[in-house]
């Protein structure tokens, strides 16, 4: 690469940050030329994306935490999922019950995590698994040590009400990919489905969590569509997700794990476009940016997903707490205190392996 064109790359990044820290939006081909950035160019626009997160969200960062209510028999064929009974992954149907998911919130809030999802397989809730963890959500609601947050798949507005009512405040239900990849990548529900569920939550007051998973075989295009589809849906938090290819899934033969630099890069152009959202990495983290993981929040995201996945192990808290420590990053809490984050308690699992089925993976935070 010349000189000059590294020259120019370098002033055509400062100048859409720019553009950004004024206010202003990004608009679609402005947005297209970062995604070309390639290189040593690369950190020029991490550099950026780093400026944006610190000016509009802060130094602090934040992390949630999930828990697998419901495992696998799921009717919807999303071809990244191992809980789809649509695939032979091993992972065997299972069920927590109540004692086991305040124990795993209780475990999210010694670690410092400011949000608790529970996370059910299956298209959509019944009534009687509202009614099974209406107890769980109530009682969390009303201790206020951590945001309670549900992710059931499809809603309809009396069960977004309901779900408000009994206290959940947040509602997780990532759009995936672009409405173009979408039918490549699930046939038993659309892009609208998912789309509607979104607004029923809004409409009913509930906080929205929407993201996608990336390395799908998407193109940049649609990770462009995606993005800009949640700034105008309004979600206030964006997963970013990295697919990680389960043995079983039609994905693990026709999809290659991303680049940890084409994953860095695809959170920072998600920083300009989408300035004031908590930018949550979540699904992937460990396998995709191994030895990056640290640079997320470099290249702009301001939260991550702590712990266990849904059908699969993260990594031990304290070596999340030690990378904050490290990076001399402090951390928010549900009740919007900032901490240090100090050493942690080594915590004794509630929840086993053979609890959580860890043949196959999940990983994303929406069913």
């Amino acid at each position: 690469m010349t000189e000059n064109r590294y020259d120019a790359t370098t002033a055509m990044i400062a100048e859409l940050a720019s553009k950004v820290l004024e206010g202003r939006v990004l608009e679609r081909e402005e947005a297209a030329q970062l995604t070309r950035v390639e290189g040593d160019e690369l950190y020029d626009l991490f550099f950026w994306a780093n400026k944006i997160r610190i000016r509009f969200v802060g130094r602090q960062v934040k992390f949630c935490s999930i828990v697998a209510g419901k495992v696998g028999a799921c009717s919807e064929d999303c071809s990244f999922c191992s809980q789809s009974k649509h695939f032979d992954t091993g992972t065997t149907p299972n069920k927590l019950s109540l004692p086991q998911i305040d124990a795993a919130a209780r475990e999210a809030i010694a670690s410092g995590a400011d949000s608790f999802g529970v996370v059910n397989s299956g298209r959509g809730p019944t009534e009687r698994e509202l009614d099974w963890l209406e107890p769980f959500f109530s009682g969390t609601a009303g201790e206020k040590k951590i945001r309670p947050c549900a992710t059931l798949g499809e809603l309809t507005s009396e069960q977004a009400h309901r779900l408000r009512e009994m206290g959940v405040q947040r509602v997780n239900h990532n759009l995936e990919t672009s409405r173009r990849h979408f039918p490549n990548i699930v046939s038993t529900h659309s892009y609208d489905d998912r789309v509607r569920t979104i607004r029923i939550a809004r409409e009913a007051g509930l906080s929205i969590c929407s993201g996608g998973i990336f390395g799908l075989g998407e193109q940049w295009r649609d990770r462009l569509d995606v993005a800009f589809e949640l700034r105008d849906l309004g979600a206030d938090v964006v997963p970013i997700n990295f697919l990680n290819r389960i043995e079983g899934t039609p994905l693990h033969a026709t999809c290659e794990d991303l680049h940890p630099m084409e994953a860095l890069k695809i959170i920072a152009v998600y920083r300009f476009i989408l300035p004031q959202r908590e930018l949550k990495v979540a699904g992937g983290r460990e396998v995709i940016l191994r030895d990056l993981q640290s640079w997320i929040f470099f290249a702009g995201a301001n939260s991550f997903l702590v712990g266990n996945y849904l059908t699969t192990f993260g990594r031990e808290p304290q070596h999340d707490l030690q990378m904050l420590r490290d990076l001399g990053l402090t951390y928010r809490t549900f009740d919007e205190i900032e901490r240090e984050a100090a050493a942690a308690p080594a915590l004794t699992p509630t929840l086993t392996r053979s609890d959580l089925q860890p043949q196959g993976s999940c990983q994303d935070v929406a069913s």
